[in-house]
């Protein structure tokens, strides 16, 4: 028998003697003993790649104790605001001579990382590509670290022209993978702000095929190459694609422009079985951060053109659920193009009018204002008018229809059967329910503020437009219905307003007194 001590709380008994004792056989001790020692392994053997990684991390820094201690000090002098540029530039000499050769080690350490950037910051061109050849083995290493990504930032940001083509040559086969992790996101974001459009186009490529890696050539956009494709190729592109893309919208990465890109491009080229899982991974809090771009604003015009009404109802909570989000959104270049899609497509007028319209409602006059906010006033009042909403931003907003399954890519021929997403309501009646009805709706709080700031917004050359049209009812009298008065004193006001003030006529003897004090008059 096998004796195994109980654990009692610490308190008044702990002494040893009083522990009590469980019996226990032979062979259950030795399989306790075996859990025990499985357990202790399972932490590591889960990622071994990771725990290979800290291992290497926590090596190299206690071998380079010392010397992260001696840089330190010499980087307090380093920053200090009385040093003078001769100093400064001696001190970096100092500390790149003692690191030579531990960089990459180094950039992965919390305290030394910082010394090294100070380093790359205050260094010339000639420092800062010594730092890139010591950094180049290892660029994936350090790109993926906490506290080495921001060296490598560092870097790209301070590169020459002449030094760029280097660093991106550095990072050549990498793209793809680095984007699937968050540190080594922000590294490639940083590198596709300062690339030309070819080199963006090149970076791009990678996602494509690692064909596309191995021969360099001009990059082209994916729409251009699929045409040139044959059916077979282009199948193999849209899979290499989505062997990235998925994982990258499962863990939400989808902050960087280069993202945004290679998504839109996605979801144009993909069949409609591919693109309903796309959707369902970005409705929720990610469509957020991609409305700000171009590309960003066509996908999450896709997502809710393309979505179920399920999807739409996550899509807009996640776009509501920041503070001012909606409001941002109407005033940013491309942002408001999604709340068109949305106002455009949505049938659920209920939820808009909960998670969308207050916030709008509430700021009238500022949107009004606004170059891009107007549009969805004015889109309301006259929808789809070229006037008010460029016929690109038309096309944007309402992405077209997609067959639900098959896999036609990129052709010519009429789409039959049924389509993504679409809207069973009436246009008409969508817009009339949201506009609403009495003095708190939609179209009452707009008559208001037209009615209170006429002047103001007669003159101003955004607002004016939103004024008129509330004036003229809208296309087809949509506010005569429920908002007739409220229009009529629109119109009294706009008068008003524009009637010059009268001319009181001086009386006798004024004009007398009047040159006596100022003969010039």
């Amino acid at each position: 028998m096998a004796f195994i001590a109980k654990p009692v709380k610490l308190g008044a008994h702990t002494d040893k003697s009083k522990r009590k004792r469980v019996h226990v056989s032979a062979d259950d001790a030795k399989l306790l003993n075996k859990k025990a020692k499985v357990d202790t392994t399972t932490s590591a053997s889960k990622h071994p790649a990771k725990s290979d990684l800290n291992a290497v991390k926590q090596k190299g820094t206690k071998r380079n104790a010392a010397l992260i201690q001696d840089i330190t000090v010499k980087w307090e002098k380093l920053r200090h605001p009385d040093t003078t540029a001769a100093h400064r530039t001696d001190i970096v000499h100092e500390i790149l001579n003692q690191v030579q050769g531990r960089v990459a080690d180094l950039a992965m350490s919390h305290t030394a990382s910082r010394v090294i950037q100070a380093c790359a910051k205050h260094g010339n061109e000639a420092d800062r590509k010594a730092l890139l050849a010591e950094a180049a083995p290892r660029v994936v290493d350090i790109a993926k670290s906490s506290y080495g990504h921001f060296l490598l930032c560092k870097l790209v940001s301070a590169a020459t022209k002449a030094q760029f083509p280097e660093i991106l040559k550095m990072f050549r086969g990498h793209i793809a993978q680095l984007l699937r992790h968050p540190c080594g996101a922000a590294v490639i974001d940083d590198l596709y702000n300062e690339a030309t459009r070819k080199q963006q186009a090149a970076m791009a490529a990678e996602l494509y095929g690692r064909e596309y890696v191995l021969f360099s050539g001009e990059a082209k956009r994916l729409p251009e190459l699929m045409k040139e494709l044959p059916a077979a190729k282009q199948k193999a592109v849209l899979r290499n694609m989505a062997q990235h893309a998925i994982p990258i919208m499962e863990k939400a990465l989808v902050d960087p422009p280069l993202v945004h890109r290679i998504l839109a491009e996605y979801i144009a080229a993909s069949p409609g079985t591919s693109v309903s899982e796309a959707v369902q991974l970005l409705s929720g809090p990610p469509l957020v951060r991609l409305v700000h771009t171009k590309e960003g604003a066509q996908v999450a015009c896709a997502v809710i053109a393309y979505g179920t009404a399920k999807d739409r109802k996550k899509a807009i909570k996640g776009l509501a659920g920041q503070a001012d989000s909606i409001l941002k959104m109407a005033q940013d270049e491309f942002g408001h193009v999604v709340l068109l899609c949305i106002l455009d497509t949505v049938d659920d007028t209920a939820l808009l009018k909960k998670q969308i319209i207050p916030e709008l409602q509430s700021n009238l006059c500022e949107l009004s204002k606004s170059k891009s906010g107007r549009r969805i006033i004015l889109q309301l009042l006259h929808p789809n008018h070229q006037k008010y909403v460029p016929l690109h931003l038309q096309q944007m907003a309402h992405p077209p229809p997609k067959p639900a399954s098959g896999f036609k890519i990129l052709e010519d021929q009429e789409q039959v059967g049924e389509t993504l997403g679409g809207s069973k309501k009436d246009n008409e009646l969508r817009r009339q329910e949201i506009l609403g009805e009495g003095a708190s709706s939609f179209a009452g709080l707009l008559c208001k503020a037209c009615k209170l700031n006429a002047a103001d917004m007669l003159r101003d050359p955004q607002a004016c437009d939103v004024i008129v049209e509330v004036a003229q009812a809208g296309s087809s009298g949509v506010l005569s219905t429920h908002h007739f008065s409220a229009v009529h004193e629109v119109r009294e006001a706009i008068a008003q307003a524009a009637t010059p003030a009268p001319v009181i006529a001086p009386k006798a003897g004024e004009w007398q007194l009047a040159a006596s004090i100022n003969p010039y008059t």
